[in-house]
């Protein structure tokens, strides 16, 4: 008998309000988080239903990532859409978890990241005990709002029992966007394979019972003179230059991203070389396990109000591609089912 190699693949969403109005394309329809309280729009979620069909209809479940946090959103979430987010559970979906460490800035009159390890680890527990009393049962899958991880977040989310995190982004850094006011990681030590990890050092390999299962990624053109653009003003304030030079980006097939990041303002270029990437291990291997993410928000043109066919199309094109590959067993499945196949 001839045994194929197996290829598992687990898409997960960041499942929250629109994003913040200070990320490029966004100024009119995303969140207010310069004021407190916050004003989150959560307009997207009228297109849900529609971008949940996208996966059903191709037996592809999904982890949805419910965004909880101590700051802007609370649990206001679980409360709005308490009875869609069990309804995906029942349906066969993963219900997970989603924490952005927002904290208050009284200087800058605006919402922040913190890096303070004490606020981190107030606002991972309060988090995970918002979920579970709102929604009955305790999650088994996490990704920390954007990608960020320290020794102590990591140790309280395996000290609660979190079966899975899925942060990491192996090879990739970050020292702040958006005028430095978030999007703090540092994953560059990280290995591309599922480990468990260290209690001294979350980007090594160790004894903690959870499983950090990484985003996949590929080797991309680190030179690229557009690429080195687009991060740049990532990293500022140039709101408005940015969007200028998305259509430049589509135009000539890039994406800034190392990650298996599915979005409908960059090319899927680099998804596509991913995927080949993790056939190709399979083969070798006798199993990989690819990881990719996306934003449930990207749902929703904010330029227009209605529902993003580009991203519709991006998200059933990529289910589709990893589909159709050829000579090995592709499983759809979720972070938690994924994590415990990875220890058998």
């Amino acid at each position: 008998m001839t045994f194929l190699s197996q290829l598992w693949v687990a898409l997960a969403s960041d499942t929250e309000d629109n994003h913040p109005n200070y990320v490029p394309g966004w100024r009119s329809g995303g969140s207010n988080l310069d004021v407190n309280p916050s004003i989150p729009n959560w307009s997207w979620s009228r297109f849900w239903r529609d971008l949940s069909e996208i996966f059903k209809s191709q037996d592809c479940p999904v982890t949805w990532l419910i965004r909880v946090d101590n700051g802007p959103i609370k649990d206001s979430m679980l409360e709005l859409f308490r009875n869609e987010i069990l309804e995906l559970k029942s349906n066969g979906d993963e219900v997970g978890i989603h924490i952005h460490t927002w904290v208050w800035d009284q200087e800058l009159s605006k919402w922040v990241q913190t890096k303070d390890p004490k606020h981190e680890i107030e606002i991972v527990l309060r988090s995970l005990d918002m979920f579970r009393k709102k929604l009955g049962f305790a999650p088994s899958s996490v990704r920390m709002g954007w990608n960020t991880m320290s020794n102590e977040i990591m140790r309280t989310l395996d000290a609660s029992g979190l079966l899975v995190d899925s942060s990491a982004i192996p090879g990739a850094f970050s020292s702040g966007k958006f005028g430095k006011r978030d999007n703090f990681y540092d994953w560059s030590r990280a290995p591309n394979e599922p480990y468990h990890p260290s209690y001294k050092d979350y980007q090594r390999p160790g004894n903690m019972n959870i499983l950090e299962i990484p985003t996949s990624t590929c080797e991309t053109n680190k030179s690229s003179v557009l690429t080195a653009i687009i991060n740049r003003f990532s990293a500022t304030k140039s709101n408005s230059l940015l969007t200028r030079l998305l259509p430049l980006v589509r135009r000539f097939n890039i994406n800034p991203h190392v990650g298996f990041y599915i979005s409908p303002w960059w090319s899927t270029s680099t998804n596509s070389k991913i995927i080949k990437a993790y056939c190709k291990k399979a083969y070798r291997d006798g199993t990989a396990f690819l990881v990719g993410v996306f934003h449930g928000c990207d749902i929703l043109n904010p330029r227009t109000g209605k529902k993003n066919l580009l991203f519709e199309n991006y998200l059933s094109k990529t289910i589709k591609e990893i589909s159709s590959l050829r000579g090995i067993d592709v499983t759809f499945t979720t972070l938690s089912k994924m994590a415990k196949n990875c220890e058998d």
